[in-house]
């Protein structure tokens, strides 16, 4: 039993609407008997393939290929072979070799809204917050498809985490902190590819936040903390500042105690005011819309060193900061500034996203506190589809 082949014609040629084009290619196929069965059909030498490329037009590709016999001759087989240009998806290969899928798409969430676009906080001339305000905040969501063989219960555990470690998706790098993996989910069956294997398609979501997923909410509240000191022992305690109870060496001779907040009649207030950083009432804030500077960050690091413009050592502990091109890809960083080492060096509460120099720095003077209510992962063993021409 054996079969050859020769090409039979060339057949017509065509071009889609988006540019893709396509030719169908015939070849005669001619075996030693009618019974031959289609393997050896199938394996006559010099037919084309699966992906080979047109001998003309290399960037066609076999998409598609059928055989029938003549209808009278039985022993005489036409090959059709249709060629395109249009790009494949893989979804014909062995579930090994398909490529990780990744749409993207933009997408938004509300926030609660307390500060505008230069950090200046939503007060009136009081510097009481307008409650109820909300913003959208911009993210990029990419629905991700990833092959398995067994279970990835990895994925199911890191489901809800913001990634510890630099990731690229689609060839581009997002900084920790950024990227955050949820809607996990596993068909109820199995697939099968081309070869008979079975395999699992697991999707899930990345969503990319370029402010980074951490919350920021303005320090208020309707207790404050008191420093009390003592001369001794027995003494009475007595209500003092910060600093002087920084300065009792004993501690057995200072106390810190919660007490709710008065007005000057010695009435409990009835509603949040502004708390510095060292959770004292401040009972009239002192607000700038202007610009404090410029200022220097590198990514990965807390570090925030003005160019221009100084920092206060008393009143910028606690404020809220936003820097011009720390965010991911130049947005703009908001952070917390968690201690001033100088009037040109500060350490803020969060790592900048991006290495900038000379970005704009604003600093309003009001009092914040950031939080990061979801967890760290370890993403390293993630598949992220990096599927870019």
């Amino acid at each position: 039993m054996s079969a050859t082949a020769r090409l039979y014609r060339r057949g017509k040629w065509a071009q889609a609407e988006d540019g893709a084009e396509s030719v169908m290619d015939v070849w005669e196929i001619r075996s030693t008997s009618e019974t031959d069965p289609i393997t050896t059909i199938l394996g006559a030498s010099g037919l084309p393939v699966k992906n080979d490329p047109h001998p003309e037009q290399t960037a066609a590709i076999v998409t598609d290929i059928d055989c029938d016999h003549h209808d009278e001759v039985l022993n005489v087989w036409y090959y059709n072979v249709r060629y395109s240009t249009k790009i494949t998806t893989r979804e014909d290969q062995g579930y090994a070799t398909q490529r990780v899928k990744g749409g993207m798409r933009s997408g938004s969430f509300e926030v609660p809204a307390f500060y505008d676009s230069r950090g200046y906080p939503l007060v009136n001339t009081a510097g009481d917050l307008y409650e109820g305000l909300t913003k959208k905040c911009r993210t990029r969501v990419v629905n991700v498809t990833a092959n398995f063989t067994t279970v990835p219960q990895f994925l199911f555990e890191l489901s809800d985490t913001v990634n510890a470690a630099d990731v690229t998706i689609h060839g581009v790098s997002y900084p920790a902190g950024s990227c955050m993996l949820t809607d996990v989910d596993m068909p109820d069956e199995p697939s099968r590819d081309k070869d008979g294997n079975l395999y699992i398609p697991i999707s899930y979501k990345v969503e990319i936040n370029p402010m980074g997923w951490w919350i920021l909410l303005p320090n208020k509240g309707m207790n404050e903390l008191v420093y009390q000191t003592r001369a001794n022992s027995t003494a009475a305690w007595v209500d003092g500042s910060k600093a002087t109870y920084d300065s009792k060496s004993r501690q057995r001779d200072r106390q810190i105690i919660k007490r709710r907040i008065q007005t000057s009649e010695q009435q409990d207030i009835p509603g949040d005011i502004w708390l510095d950083n060292n959770g004292q009432a401040q009972r009239i804030i002192t607000l700038t819309a202007t610009q404090l500077g410029t200022g220097n960050t590198t990514k990965g690091s807390k570090t925030l060193t003005l160019a221009a413009g100084a920092f206060n050592t008393t009143t910028h502990v606690g404020a809220l900061v936003r820097i011009k091109g720390a965010g991911v890809k130049g947005a703009w960083m908001t952070t917390r500034i968690a201690s001033v080492e100088s009037t040109t060096s500060a350490t803020m509460a969060d790592k900048a996203l991006a290495t900038v120099a000379g970005g704009q720095v604003w600093l309003s003077g009001a009092w914040v506190n950031s939080f990061l209510l979801v967890d760290e992962g370890d993403w390293s063993s993630v598949p992220l589809p990096n599927n870019q021409p």
